[in-house]
Formats: C-alpha cells, structure tokens, sequence
C-alpha cells in the first residue's frame, strides 16, 4: 500500500511541490514586487520622478511653449498690430502723400498762379512803364513843343523891339544874356530934363517857361534913386501895378493885351512920374514930398555914380 501509495503519493507531492515552485514564482513576483516597492520605490521613485519631470518637463514646457507661442502669438498679434499701425501709419502716409501730392499740387497750382500773378503783374507794370514812359516821353515832347514854341515866340519878339522904332526913339538897345533868349538886357538912356539925364540904366528881363500867359519880370541891374524901384535892399525890383499884374496873374488890368514893348513904355515913363502910394521907402516917399530939390540931388549923385557907364 505505502509503495501503491507512494506513487500516488509522490506523484501528488511532485504536483504540489511544482504548484509551490510554480506558485513560489509568482508569490516571489510579488514578493519581490512587494520588495521592489519597499526596497526600489525611493529609487524608482526618485527616477520615475525624474522621467516623469523630464516627460511632463517636456509638457510643461509644451506649456511653456504654449506660453511661448502665445507669447509668439502676440507678437503675431503684435504684427498684427503693427500691421494696423502700419496700415495706419503706412498707409496714412500714403494717404499724408495723397495729401501732399495735393496740398504740393495746391502750391505748384498756387506757385504757378503766382507765377502767372507775378508775370502778369510784371507785363502790366511793364505796361505801365511803357505808358508812363510814353507819357513822360509825350509830356517831355509837349514840353519841349511848348519850348520851342515860346523860344520861337521869344525870338520873333526880340527882332521885333531891335527893329520897332518908338523903342530907339526912347533910347532902348537890346542884348541876349549868354544867348539865352529867355533873358534879355535892356539898356535905356535916362530922358532928358530929369534927374536921370544921361543915365545909362540897364535893365534885366527874365522871361517864365509859359510865357506870355504869365508876364516876365523885370528889374534895375544898377542902383537908381527912385520911388519905386527897391534900392534898400540892393534888389532893383520895379513896383509897377501893371507889371507885377502880368507877371504874377497873367493878367494885365484894362490891357487885355500886354507885350514887352507896352511893359518897356511904361518903366521909362517912371523917370518922369513917381508913385507916392507904391513907394518901397516911406524915408524917400517923405523926403520927395517935402524937399524935392534934395531929392533930386539924390538922385542925379546916383545917376552919376551908378549909371553913368563907365561902372
């Protein structure tokens, strides 16, 4: 029985022993996993952590990518931004080089205008010019037509006195200053039974630009005691109404027509009459009222003196 038995019996204790080796590996697995958790965890731990920080690493720094590329985003954005103000500040420009190409075309307009202004400005004061140039020129030939006619008119005057025989009866003999047909010289010979007998008295006559509308002026070019010729100042105006009349108006009172000849008349008619009321010195006016014979002293010693020729 113990060796039918035994078999049996070893066979089952074979089949037991190879379950216990067969269980013992896996019971030792998980011993040895038991053990590996107890004894290798720290470690495993410590490397697992380490793969696990070195993969989640990687995530985090997929996350910090992520920030990154947000970050990069916003640069894109920023781009996008910038885009925008580049759109706006490219593309104000251009629309500021719109602008300006307006507003330069505006100045090149206004420029232009300006240029036309000036140029046209220019032609008309060019116009001017020329017209005021042509008036002058026109005013300088009428003036000078003007000229020339009272040069003419002077010198048909001039051979006329030379040749008029009631003015040598009376002693008159003319003379050109520096041939100057504006400015006669007139001499006269003081009449007979005057205080002025004998007397040569030179008298100057200068004529206007437009004469005969206004007469020329006559004077004394030697001194002469008389009422109304101004010795005091040593001038030798006459005071003749119908002279200064002619000279100053053009007008001559009741003679509507006045020459040089009527003029010449007159002033030798002064030798024989003196005006009182048109006397430069109230000295003389007295002293040929109250002692002619004085007076006439005076005035003979003048004629003597100043008129005599030989001065």
């Amino acid at each position: 029985m113990n060796q039918s038995m035994n078999p049996i019996f070893d066979q089952t204790m074979n089949m037991t022993q190879m379950f216990n080796q067969n269980m013992n590996p896996m019971m030792n697995n998980q011993n040895m996993n038991l053990m590996m958790n107890q004894n290798m965890n720290p470690m495993m731990i410590q490397n697992m952590n380490k793969m696990m920080n070195q993969n989640m690493n990687p995530m985090m720094n997929n996350q910090n990518m992520n920030q990154m590329m947000n970050q990069n985003m916003n640069p894109m954005m920023n781009n996008q931004n910038m885009n925008q103000m580049m759109n706006n500040q490219n593309m104000n420009p251009m629309m500021n080089n719109q602008n300006m190409n307006q507003m330069m075309n505006q100045n090149m307009n206004q420029m232009m205008n300006n240029q036309n202004m000036n140029q046209m400005m220019n032609q008309n004061m060019n116009q001017m010019m020329n017209q005021n140039m042509n008036q002058m020129m026109n005013n300088q030939n009428m003036n000078e037509m003007k000229e020339n006619a009272v040069l003419s008119r002077l010198v048909k005057e001039y051979k006329l006195c030379t040749q008029d025989n009631d003015l040598i009866q009376i002693g008159c003999n003319f003379g050109i200053e520096k041939n100057n047909y504006y400015s006669w010289r007139v001499t006269m010979i003081g009449p007979k039974n005057t205080p002025y007998e004998n007397g040569l008295f030179t008298i100057l006559i200068n004529f206007p630009q437009d004469y005969p509308l206004h007469g020329p002026e006559f004077k004394f070019k030697n001194k002469i005691y008389h009422l109304n010729v101004d010795f005091e100042n040593n001038l030798g105006h006459i005071c003749l109404s119908s002279i200064n009349s002619w000279r100053t108006s053009g007008k001559v009172r009741d003679k509507p027509v006045y020459t040089v000849k009527q003029a010449l008349f007159d002033i030798f008619c002064l030798f024989y009459n003196q005006g009182i009321e048109a006397a430069y010195s109230q000295n003389m006016a007295l002293e040929y009222q109250n002692n002619r014979e004085k007076f006439n002293e005076k005035a003979k010693q003048w004629t003597k003196d100043f008129a005599s020729g030989k001065n």
